[in-house]
């Protein structure tokens, strides 16, 4: 199971609850958002890690990412890890980030507002993950920019295919932008088969 794999299993069984609470989503729309979140989130970082200077900066920001979040995720949900979590979005989406909150908050039919407080839970477990995987695994700038690699693209193919224009978006280069009328389509293949579901 990939590092991937692994949190967003961690994440969906024990913070859906507090993700519904933070956000004011239902817990099976927070449950069924949060892995397409996480999916953009690395799928952002990928991009970062891509040339040696954005591998090296996000090496020495790990260093403050130990993992230890993860042995009580749940904390996520705290005021201030969530304030922290802002922060990183902002490093990790850059000017991207209005977008890519647009896009997925189209997708799922909800307020702006509500997938940001969502991508703010995501983004410090991501990191935690990422930068335990570096300690145990002795990655340099170089080997987490490898590890990523292989994070984005299962990432990439986890995610619904209506959602490839976005995680395109993410993946190159500059703020550039996409038509979103495929999150249309995705919105209603998602939330009909949510819906389906219940």
């Amino acid at each position: 199971m990939s590092l991937m794999d692994q949190l967003t299993n961690v994440v969906v069984q024990q913070v859906t609850h507090e993700a519904s609470q933070k956000t004011g989503l239902s817990e099976g729309l927070a449950a069924s958002m949060m892995p397409m979140a996480m999916a953009a989130l690395m799928n952002g970082l990928k991009n970062n890690a891509s040339n040696a200077q954005g591998a090296e900066a996000l090496a020495n920001a790990l260093d403050r990412h130990d993992g230890s979040l993860l042995n009580n995720v749940s904390q996520i949900g705290n005021d201030d890890v969530m304030a922290d979590g802002a922060k990183i979005l902002g490093h990790i989406l850059g000017g991207k980030q209005q977008r890519t909150e647009q896009a997925l908050a189209k997708t799922a039919g909800v307020d702006q507002d509500q997938i940001g407080k969502l991508l703010a839970m995501a983004a410090p477990a991501i990191l935690a993950s990422l930068g335990r995987a570096k300690r145990e695994q002795g990655l340099d700038a170089s080997g987490l920019a490898g590890l990523l690699a292989e994070e984005g693209v299962r990432a990439q193919k986890a995610a619904p295919s209506e959602l490839n224009p976005l995680m395109q978006f993410l993946d190159q280069d500059g703020d550039g932008d996409f038509k979103d009328d495929m999150l249309e389509v995705a919105g209603k293949k998602f939330l009909g088969g949510l819906f389906g579901r219940q």
